[in-house]
């Protein structure tokens, strides 16, 4: 296990890739945690309704899904820059501040969507023509 970790320290040109997806792995179980209330009300509304909901979510949840690119990014570029030497203080603060903003924001966008369409498929429900 040691050499392992060591391993995967030292090879920073292709570990990127494990680092990557040990972030998003655990940036994922985040986003559910945080979307599993609001997503287990939702369906108990009904099955239709959660449906539609979940089918405007995917066209409006673009703009969360690129900042959240954007902050795997960051980890990436943080962890090899990492590995060749190139990191002071700034540069880790800098990078630590854009991936907590990025990432903050991108499940800040993520709800917005889900609200807006949770809202736009209720509006539809009840017959309320007035667009959000």
């Amino acid at each position: 296990m040691e050499s392992e970790l060591r391993l995967l320290l030292s090879e920073r040109e292709w570990s990127w890739s494990l680092v990557g997806a040990g972030y998003l792995g655990v940036t994922i179980l985040i986003r559910q945690w945080i979307f599993q209330s609001v997503i287990r009300e939702t369906k108990a509304i009904d099955a239709a309704v959660y449906s539609a909901v979940r089918a405007l979510y995917l066209r409006k949840s673009g703009p969360g899904w690129a900042l959240f690119f954007i902050s795997f990014l960051l980890v990436v570029t943080f962890w090899v820059a990492s590995g060749a030497g190139r990191t002071d203080f700034k540069l880790v603060f800098l990078l630590s501040c854009a991936l907590l903003f990025f990432y903050l924001m991108s499940i800040v966008l993520h709800l917005k969507a889900f609200l807006k369409a949770l809202l736009a498929v209720l509006r539809q429900k009840i017959g309320v023509d007035r667009e959000f």
